[in-house]
């Protein structure tokens, strides 16, 4: 018994097993209840040790009877990255159509991104066929022509730009498809943001300190008048004397 005997390969396996038969065949019918035929096959290969990428390739022709030739799913390449999801919610062993599986995120993005610039661009045309039917109508100089004619053209330039980014979108789906990677051709690269520099803070102006108040003067105390000087006799003698002048 080998380490596979009684299990079923992951459900994402077998829906990339399905993407690569619908991409060789894309006109083939790959219902549900074609796969519950063809699932046995796949069960008993998947269990005896195979990949579910290498039973996808191992479809034969004979169409003559006689000489057996690799069919167009063996010499497919199948791509290593995963292109597609099963159903939500599906379990190993349970059966499911091409109609049923899912993209993945970068293969899905791709598909919308080319259908939205188509849209576009079908809607540019309506605006165009307009602008035509007025050309058709207009006076053949003057300024109401002249500006039909600037609209015509700036349409016609976003018109070329859609139809681009749809073709650009288309050939990177081929490139998915075909190779499993996305090159680097178109996309623009990131620009890494330079670290935004903060701004040195203003420093706060230095607060001047207020001048201490000078101390009020004690009031001056007034020098001491000197001492009269001392009488000397004779001069005592002379004023007594001036006394007993009158009498």
């Amino acid at each position: 018994m080998t380490s596979r005997e009684g299990k079923y390969p992951p459900p994402d396996e077998l829906a990339m097993l399905i993407r690569h038969w619908k991409a060789v065949w894309p006109n083939a019918q790959i219902t549900r209840e074609l796969v519950q035929k063809l699932y046995p096959y796949i069960l008993a290969k998947w269990r005896e040790g195979w990949n579910l990428a290498q039973i996808a390739q191992t479809a034969c022709s004979c169409n003559d009877g006689a000489s057996v030739a690799p069919s167009d799913a063996a010499l497919k390449f199948v791509p290593k990255r995963r292109l597609s999801l099963s159903p939500t919610g599906a379990v190993p062993g349970q059966t499911f159509g091409s109609d049923e599986i899912r993209d993945v995120s970068s293969v899905a993005n791709l598909k919308l991104k080319k259908q939205v610039a188509a849209l576009q661009a079908q809607k540019i045309g309506l605006d165009l066929e307009i602008i035509y039917q007025r050309l058709a109508v207009a006076p053949a100089s003057g300024e109401a022509r002249a500006n039909l004619e600037k609209q015509r053209q700036k349409l016609v330039s976003k018109q070329e730009e859609q139809r681009r980014v749809a073709a650009a979108a288309d050939a990177r789906l081929a490139e998915l498809e075909s190779t499993g990677r996305l090159s680097a051709v178109g996309v623009k690269p990131k620009v890494k943001k330079e670290p935004v520099q903060k701004a040195e803070p203003t420093p706060k102006p230095t607060r001047q300190k207020r001048p201490a108040k000078a101390a009020t003067p004690a009031p001056a105390t007034p020098a001491p008048s000197p001492p009269p000087p001392a009488a000397s006799p004779e001069a005592v003698e002379d004023a007594i004397a001036k006394m007993y002048e009158d009498d």
